[in-house]
């Protein structure tokens, strides 16, 4: 396991955004066989509930423009001030560049701002902010702008799309010589690479006509493309209570503190299943954890730690100090834990916002033709 303590690093403002598009569980009957009581089941163990989706044409990067800007205004940030940007996303804008140039221009950022894009998904907060605490640690930079945000978009086939809610989360992490201790724990098993993927996505298998209309039956009797993504969810849970609770333990061990003098822990909102197993091999008590953000928002991947914070502790990280578990697990396989203290931060809660006129597929066609033939353009 990689440990790390930093002392420096101080987490002063978190601004979350949601599509203000909800579907409900409820209006999937189809997918639990048209049975009132098979449905009533998967939301009592799974936890079920809402989930909100991005409209066509709005990306994570939009979403994460819309969290970044709610965030400095609020907090009224000097972007000239800005050491570093990083922006942690499994489906950027572009396969190149990165994101992270996007947001810069977007946010009208000093040349002088490092960008850095992190392909993390469900873990990707927490070795995200491991990654600024190194930076925060080694005096290179003294305010850097966290930026994380995903979406699910999938074949209408793929039951796992229940699963998921869209989000994005900005964050500003600081320089502070005065800063309660963070710590760190975080793993990773190659081996368990394909339990979560998109198999045609990249550069080992391109997208070409003979992937496009592939239709392959998995072994949990779902049909998917190999465009879509696959995920193994027996699989996945196995690693998860397999590999996130000894991390966890760890780290108890290396911050030298108890289950007990953990004020919350914030974990990542696989499922309710899976987070009931994890906080109870943790050592963690009902009082000390929720699973709630899964029910009312999905799991939002890389943004679901934040949003646990966002969604239960604005009001008590806002007005006092606590100290909290952060623990993120999934593709990869990769699971990170951390502690650190929140101590009267900004926190926006979880804002809803629409997104009703975003550039159609058409749109963004026209642009890059006109920008590749030297049209004039303007990207925003």
């Amino acid at each position: 396991m990689t440990k790390a303590k930093f002392t420096k690093m101080r987490i002063s403002g978190l601004s979350l955004v949601v599509p203000d598009y909800p579907q409900s569980i409820d209006d999937h009957l189809d997918h639990f066989d048209h049975d009132p009581a098979k449905l009533a089941r998967a939301k009592k163990i799974v936890g079920y509930g809402t989930r909100y989706t991005s409209p066509p044409g709005c990306t994570p990067t939009d979403l994460c423009t819309a969290a970044g800007r709610r965030l400095i205004d609020e907090m009224k940030i000097d972007l000239s001030e800005i050491d570093a940007l990083i922006c942690i996303m499994q489906k950027p804008d572009f396969s190149q560049p990165g994101s992270s140039f996007i947001l810069h221009k977007r946010f009208n950022l000093p040349k002088s701002c490092a960008c850095l894009d992190l392909n993390q998904g469900c873990p990707g907060f927490v070795y995200g902010l491991w990654v600024a605490g190194s930076l925060l640690e080694s005096a290179s930079c003294r305010k850097i702008l966290l930026l994380t945000g995903d979406y699910y978009d999938s074949s209408p086939h793929l039951c796992n799309r229940l699963l998921f809610g869209d989000a994005a989360a900005a964050v500003l992490v600081e320089y502070d010589a005065s800063a309660a201790p963070s710590f760190f724990n975080l793993g990773a098993d190659g081996n368990c690479y394909d339990v979560i993927i998109n198999p045609s996505s990249g550069a080992r298998l391109p997208i070409r006509s003979d992937v496009l209309d592939l239709v392959v039956h998995d072994k949990q009797g779902d049909d998917l493309k190999l465009i879509d993504g696959y995920l193994d969810g027996l699989e996945v849970f196995n690693f998860s209570i397999r590999e996130v609770p000894p991390n966890v333990t760890e780290l108890f061990d290396y911050a030298g503190v108890a289950p007990g003098d953990i004020d919350f822990a914030a974990f990542h909102q696989a499922n309710k299943q899976i987070i009931d197993h994890i906080a109870r091999k943790s050592g963690l008590n009902k009082d000390q954890y929720s699973s709630l953000t899964f029910s009312e928002y999905g799991n939002q991947s890389s943004v679901s730690v934040p949003g646990v914070i966002a969604h239960i502790l604005k009001d008590r990280v806002s007005t006092g100090r606590l100290k909290v578990l952060l623990c993120g697990y999934g593709i990869g396989a990769a699971w990170a834990s951390c502690i650190t203290d929140l101590d009267h931060i900004y926190c926006s809660g979880i804002i809803k916002e629409k997104f009703d006129h975003m550039r159609t597929r058409e749109d963004e066609i026209s642009f890059w033709v006109k920008r590749i033939t030297g049209a004039d353009h303007d990207q925003s």
